[in-house]
């Protein structure tokens, strides 16, 4: 694939959500009516809130902890993205995601990894019940990770922090506004199907997330289990590891090297925003967030 070819940073707006290019409008129209099993899983987020993590951590559940399993196959294959065809609004012969999902045998229970809010998740979802994984994270980190994102994917745009922060408060980026794709999730929270999980207590207690998971997909594992998908799924080995690092997908989409100091997996810490914001920047979406927040219950530490 050329990379001229990725419109990964170019949007549209979806009934009034703004989405990536590459999530094709004649996509979004099929899910709509896309087959959802009963026994599937989503992992769904606002992008650069933890999904490819999350995603590693259902993944090994699933796979009972088999780790040299996990290890034959990439994260991308085992939980492929719902809406996205990297590269499909240029060239329309790429196959699309979802049709592979509904055609492909793939084995019960899929995996299924999403950034959609509520309301443009396939209606089945919500019709059969079926299991939820939604992770949320500080938006102060998360807009700083998702700058890192767009400048990985689009470098020759030559985007600068200033604009892309101002696209972020005002949700004209893709997928939206975050506060209104995390307070729908927060408010399904109680729901059976749902698990609602955030990024800061991962990084606190991954092994309690590991077992939280788990029992939430109707595992029971030993400890040594929960020890070996709780290592496997560190940011450092996910990092090193060329299974499960997206690093190594995107040399192949976009069909060159990663610039050195870039990576999809860059630092994956909590806190990293207080050296990238400045101070009227972080008052501001400390504004906007109490502002969009109030009377939700949703709140988030350090704001």
């Amino acid at each position: 694939m050329n990379a001229d070819d990725v419109q990964l940073h170019e949007s549209y707006e979806y009934e009034g959500v703004c989405l990536p290019n590459d999530v094709l409008r004649s996509t979004m129209d099929d899910l709509k009516t896309f087959h959802v099993r009963q026994d599937d899983v989503f992992v769904d987020s606002f992008p650069k809130s933890g999904t490819t993590w999350t995603l590693e951590i259902a993944s090994a559940v699933l796979h009972d902890g088999d780790i040299d399993a996990l290890n034959t196959t990439h994260n991308f294959e085992r939980g492929p993205f719902l809406e996205m065809t990297v590269g499909g609004h240029q060239n329309r012969d790429l196959p699309r995601t979802h049709k592979m999902l509904a055609e492909a045998p793939m084995s019960s229970p899929r995996l299924i990894k999403s950034h959609l809010p509520v309301q443009l998740l396939p209606p089945q979802v919500w019709k059969k019940k079926v299991k939820v994984i939604y992770v949320i994270r500080n938006p102060k980190d998360v807009v700083v990770s998702y700058f890192h994102h767009y400048r990985l994917f689009a470098p020759r745009d030559n985007l600068q922090f200033d604009d892309h922060f101002e696209m972020f408060m005002e949700g004209t980026n893709h997928y939206g506004k975050w506060w209104d794709h995390d307070i729908k999730f927060y408010q399904r929270r109680h729901l059976d199907h749902i698990l609602f999980l955030r990024f800061e207590e991962m990084k606190n207690d991954l092994r309690g997330t590991v077992k939280q998971i788990s029992e939430f997909l109707g595992k029971s594992f030993s400890d040594e289990i929960l020890d070996a998908i709780t290592d496997h799924c560190t940011f450092e080995n996910m990092k090193k590891n060329p299974m499960a690092n997206p690093d190594t997908m995107i040399k192949e989409f976009l069909g060159k090297d990663i610039p050195d100091g870039q990576s999809f997996m860059r630092k994956g810490i909590v806190g990293g925003w207080k050296t990238s914001l400045s101070k009227a920047q972080s008052k501001a979406l400390g504004d906007v967030c109490r502002e969009k927040l109030k009377g939700t219950g949703l709140s988030f530490d350090d704001i």
